[in-house]
């Protein structure tokens, strides 16, 4: 019996549209009706590609994987960068992990790696996340890290590449696609590569995700690949609890590991409070009071509980929060205007509309505004001061740090932006 196309293209959406429903429902992506034909349409169009024999033959998992690659290169990757975020919600979680990573870098290392940290050079580190990004698209990779760096080893200085993904989920045939990862990357800068995957998810694994991918032929061996896991639901909250007495980016990540299910509020607490006692007021404590805050939701009897041990500090928690709110509708605003615009010039706009409001409403202390300053990467703040007139007059200091934000360090916000 000979199937038309539109058959065809029928029996395919059939057997992809409850895979694509899934994939939204994991990644808590909330898609109106048409955005979410529209990547239906994307996705069939592509698999057309596969004999409609082999096509039935495939198993879910092979297929969610061939989904995920998809996602990946357009023009699918394209249209799900253009959906509005008020359509598909990602989750802030995964930023959040690659801002400590680049924020509290030694630390990091430190923590997990305490041999290869001894051995690095911090002073030489470089992100390559734009290079990363351009080599293999995709929007995923906004939340993978790429690093350049100088290692001493035996006398010998060598510089390498260390290629760091943060997982939220658990996904099939994850250890071939590091590989993937690991054999472009050589390709493209031939350089010894340290791949490392950090999983954030809060199951208890029966069996582990492989940290190896073998390619072998009868028994021929061709290839052994390995990257170094991290899972850190695997780690009692005792031994991160030891640890942050003398590395205080352990309670960051304290809420991932391993406690019972009555200690949440003490766990959130405890976090919280270690993170506000060893991290000055700015961007890296916000930064890292956020990651907790979506690393652990309390529900309002646990909240009641968490309340009263983090009563001390719960002033200094709003101040955080605060500023953690307006950094993140300057970013989101700056990047949906010049993506709307399309040009530079929509970013710096909303950039400097929202600069001259909080200027104008006083609505931060001295300190925050200081601290607020270098978000403004695009703006020239020092023209703001001549012509923005807040109610009560700009302070000495305020003014200081309106004119010389240039001297502040502003590598976060420009990758994200």
């Amino acid at each position: 019996m000979d199937i038309t196309n539109a058959t065809h293209q029928q029996i395919y959406a059939i057997r992809l549209k409850p895979l694509l429903q899934s994939i939204c429902k994991k990644k808590k992506w909330q898609l109106k009706k048409e955005s979410f034909q529209k990547l239906l349409n994307l996705l069939v169009e592509k698999l057309l590609e596969i004999k409609l024999d082999d096509f039935i033959a495939l198993t879910d998992d092979s297929l969610l994987y061939q989904i995920y690659q998809l996602f990946e290169i357009e023009p699918l990757s394209e249209y799900l960068a253009s959906i509005d975020l008020v359509e598909i919600k990602r989750s802030e979680f995964d930023i959040r992990h690659k801002e400590a990573l680049r924020l509290c870098i030694k630390d990091y290392f430190q923590l997990f790696l305490a041999d290869l940290a001894y051995k690095m050079d911090f002073s030489t580190i470089r992100f390559l996340d734009k290079e990363l990004t351009a080599l293999f698209g995709g929007e995923r990779r906004i939340t993978d890290a790429l690093i350049l760096v100088d290692v001493h080893i035996d006398n010998e200085t060598r510089t390498i590449l260390i290629h760091w993904e943060q997982q939220s989920n658990r996904k099939s045939f994850f250890e071939e696609g590091m590989f993937h990862s690991f054999c472009g990357l050589y390709f493209q800068y031939r350089k010894l590569i340290f791949p490392i995957a950090m999983f954030t998810d809060q199951a208890r694994w029966e069996k582990p995700v492989s940290d190896t991918f073998k390619l072998e032929l009868l028994d021929f061996p061709i290839n052994e690949y390995h990257y170094h896991l991290i899972k850190l639901k695997s780690y009692d909250s005792e031994t991160f609890e030891a640890l942050a007495q003398k590395n205080p980016l352990a309670y960051a990540y304290l809420p991932l590991t391993n406690y019972d299910k009555k200690d949440r509020p003490r766990i959130k607490a405890k976090a919280m409070n270690g993170i506000l006692a060893n991290f000055s007021n700015g961007q890296k404590q916000a930064t890292l009071i956020s990651l907790v805050d979506e690393s652990i939701q309390l529900d309002s009897n646990e909240l009641k509980t968490y309340n009263q041990l983090i009563n001390e500090n719960s002033k200094q928690l709003k101040e955080v929060k605060m500023f953690q709110s307006l950094e993140e509708y300057l970013l989101y605003k700056g990047k949906k205007e010049g993506k709307k615009e399309g040009k530079e010039e929509g970013k710096e706009e909303a950039q400097r509309e929202i600069l001259t409001r909080l200027i104008e409403l006083e609505i931060l202390s001295d300190n925050q505004l200081t601290q607020m300053i270098p978000l403004f990467a695009l703006v020239d703040t020092s023209e703001l001061v001549k012509t923005v007139k807040p109610k009560k007059g700009i302070t000495a200091k305020q003014q200081f740090a309106l004119m010389d934000f240039y001297s502040y360090n502003r590598g976060i916000i420009a990758a994200l932006l």
